[in-house]
């Protein structure tokens, strides 16, 4: 299996798992949750589970200087900030345009990645990646209020977290085990949310068992292996490239809350879907070209 290929599956099984999750999420609001304790939890409850398998493999818990700022600022400044500003642009735009401004990172990353280091997606790449940010565009909903701010927080989300990408893939993160990563993006993630959520009172401490199940599902399928599936598909593929496969997340949201909560799958989302798994076939398809070539 060649390395591109290797990517490819990774960085799709972590988008399923991005997709799939806020099934269980939506779950738990109704049992007292909110997103800022998600969040919070989503990182907290990763940290012993990652610490076990890094001394079940004897993988060293010793970072540089170098390698402690670049996870907090990649981690905490990048990847915690996103979460947050998306999560708090639902209150002023909703979740349709939220998610449709957010979706615009594949973009982002790619012009990050041009502008920085003068990367270049070729022609076919760009096609596809300006495909399925067309797709994307299906999924808005436009019927709520729409006000500034939320649309601000959304867009900016989309820049963090092409940034975020972005230096999973030129910084010697790299080149870390993911594992190590996962254990310390989980610490100062969740060191992050809780600076966050204490002075707000938006945490909740106290829970349903079920909840709290739910959560560690969410946890583990998330902050863990799909953050660490993400490290190897950007590392197989480059930062642009897995962008560009990860947004099969919003086609597995979609038919997740089709199936599973009986959400209305209006003819706009049909289309979205289609399209935007018609940019990812094509990405595929040049990518085994080139390989093969």
């Amino acid at each position: 299996m060649t390395s591109k290929v290797k990517g490819m599956i990774c960085t799709i099984v972590s988008a399923l798992l991005y997709g799939v999750t806020p099934v269980l999420a939506s779950l738990t609001y109704e049992m007292g949750n909110n997103a800022v304790t998600l969040t919070f939890y989503r990182n907290m409850l990763v940290v012993p589970v990652a610490a076990a398998v890094m001394l079940a493999r004897k993988i060293p818990f010793r970072l540089t200087k170098k390698e402690l700022m670049l996870l907090i600022t990649v981690g905490v400044l990048f990847r915690a900030t996103t979460t947050f500003m998306l999560y708090e642009s639902y209150q002023y735009a909703g979740i349709g345009v939220s998610t449709t401004l957010h979706f615009l990172y594949p973009v982002c990353t790619a012009l990050i990645c041009r502008i920085l280091f003068g990367e270049k997606l070729g022609r076919g790449k760009v096609l596809a990646l300006c495909v399925a940010t067309a797709g994307i565009s299906f999924f808005c909903d436009f019927s709520g209020g729409v006000r500034p701010a939320g649309v601000l927080l959304a867009t900016a989300s989309a820049v963090t977290y092409g940034l975020y990408m972005t230096g999973m893939d030129k910084t010697p993160l790299k080149d870390m085990d993911p594992i190590k990563v996962v254990f310390y993006m989980g610490i100062s993630n969740a060191a992050a949310m809780l600076a966050i959520g204490l002075p707000q009172e938006k945490i909740v401490f106290v829970l349903p068992p079920l909840a709290m199940l739910y959560i560690f599902i969410v946890a583990v399928s998330t902050s863990f292996a799909a953050v660490a599936l993400l490290q190897m598909g950007i590392r197989g593929l480059g930062a642009p490239t897995a962008a560009i496969f990860s947004m099969f997340e919003p086609i597995v949201c979609v038919l997740a809350g089709w199936l599973f909560l009986s959400e209305a799958m209006p003819a706009n989302k049909m289309v979205g879907c289609v399209i935007i798994f018609s940019a990812v076939t094509m990405i595929a398809v040049i990518d085994k070209k080139k390989s093969d070539a």
